[in-house]
């Protein structure tokens, strides 16, 4: 985030210092910043040239500070995110209780650009029991709450605590864990029984625009990896209820050594029955990772498999039916579904309609299963694609979604998450070029390791 950007955002009034820094002091920073941190400079300035010198940078950093009502503050800013925190001491004498509190205003003031309205409605409503309704009415953005917080004269860890739990309380796992990190880093914090569980939340727009996926992720890069030691790695069911796609899904998961099972042409019922014997499946107990693949008919809520007059399959129940309580065998271990839906009208689902091999298939229009079945149980990996059920009518007609999974699965060891990017890349340069023909994807994940597959 820009230095300048950060001005116009309300800064907890104590940290302001208004005297202009010095010439020499401002030489003297850029003079003890390598290369690459100049550069990065640079750009936190706002600067958009592509010339890199120490007298460009300085020109660069002085008009920056020359054009800010607060100039000690941009230069505090940007040593805090260069993370120079050896010149913040060196050149400003500051202590490390200061350079903790402007730390904590960068992540402050990172969290309040990236709360929706409704999510600042809800961290109010939690706080109501420690500050006043008057002063929570008046607050129009996160940080006034922050400036009240800190008013209380809380411990500056009590504080982000705070704002972690109520951050995971208003399902902003994503910004929560942000916090967790920051906290982390500083060595004053120990890790929370939540965030054994969950400690990574994929957080997915559905709206229609141009991406069909929007992914926020805290980076895990630092996360130890699901151990895939046995032999075969796991047990992959695949259900295909449209005759599409369902044997290559089976011979992908085979090469990625997986014991698959593949049903074809499956009723609702038929599909409970096989799902609830696979609860029960010893294999699950040797078993390092679980995978569901499902392709059939949907509405916004249910798979519709192959029935005609029935509710379908809830993606909640799905879900629900290999959580530990359920399926205690998969307990710890990452457990991934990927489901590709076809868009039925809900006022045509279960209106008689049939949905076996070959059969002509007429529809409306295209429901959007816009509906947030959000995962709440850890090691889940939540892959949702939906398209139009028109597609289906087309000879020899494939998923985009899942032949471009099915290529990324295929490309080398690359971390899960990392491998469905290129996927929703995929995707996405698909929707350009056929507009008529759109994939939206809903992505979730509470993985609390790196997942190779290779």
């Amino acid at each position: 985030m820009s230095a300048l950007l950060l001005l116009q955002i309300p800064i907890v009034p104590d940290l302001m210092s208004n005297p202009a820094p010095p010439l020499p002091l401002l030489c003297q920073l850029v003079d003890s910043l390598s290369e690459p941190e100049q550069r990065t400079l640079v750009f936190l300035c706002g600067s958009l040239d592509s010339e890199h010198s120490p007298a460009r940078t300085r020109n660069v950093l002085e008009e920056a500070v020359s054009s800010s009502e607060s100039p000690n503050q941009v230069v505090r800013e940007l040593l805090v995110q260069l993370k120079r925190l050896d010149l913040l001491r060196k050149l400003y004498q500051c202590g490390r209780e200061e350079v903790e509190r402007l730390r904590s205003t960068v992540l402050m003031v990172n969290l309040s650009e990236d709360l929706t309205t409704e999510d600042l409605n809800r961290f109010k409503f939690l706080l109501g029991h420690m500050l006043h309704r008057d002063k929570l009415d008046r607050a129009k953005c996160f940080l006034d709450i922050i400036v009240e917080l800190e008013k209380q004269d809380k411990a500056l860890s009590e504080r982000v605590d705070l704002i972690e739990t109520c951050l995971r309380d208003i399902g902003r796992i994503d910004l929560a864990k942000r916090v967790h990190i920051w906290m982390g880093d500083h060595g004053e914090y120990q890790v929370p029984e939540w965030g054994k569980q969950l400690v990574c939340s994929a957080v997915v727009s559905l709206s229609k625009t141009r991406h069909p996926l929007h992914l926020q992720c805290v980076n895990a890069s630092y996360l130890e990896h699901y151990k895939l030691d046995t032999n075969p790695k796991g047990v992959c069911v695949i259900i295909d209820c449209v005759g599409q796609d369902g044997e290559l899904l089976e011979q992908t998961f085979r090469a990625l050594h997986f014991s698959v099972v593949l049903h074809r042409w499956l009723s609702v019922s038929s599909c409970q029955s096989a799902l609830r014997n696979l609860q029960q499946d010893l294999r699950l107990r040797t078993a390092s990772a679980f995978v569901c693949c499902i392709i059939s008919r949907g509405t916004p809520l249910h798979l519709l498999a192959t029935d005609a007059q029935h509710t379908g399959l809830h993606l909640e129940t799905l879900r629900r039916m290999f959580t530990p309580d359920n399926c205690p065998a998969l307990t710890g271990k990452p457990k991934l579904f990927f489901i590709q839906s076809y868009s039925v009208p809900e006022n045509q689902a279960g209106a008689g309609r049939s949905f076996i091999h070959g059969e002509d298939l007429e529809t409306d229009g295209v429901t959007g299963l816009g509906q947030i079945l959000v995962p709440t149980d850890a090691d889940v990996f939540w892959s949702h694609c939906w398209t139009q059920e028109s597609q289906l009518q087309t000879t020899g007609h494939h998923s985009h979604y899942l032949g471009a999974l099915m290529g990324a699965l295929q490309t080398g060891r690359s971390h899960l998450v990392d491998l469905h990017l290129r996927v929703n890349a995929a995707v996405t340069e698909h929707n350009k070029r056929n507009p008529l023909e759109q994939y939206h994807l809903d992505l979730k994940h509470t993985l609390r390791k790196n997942l190779y597959l290779h």
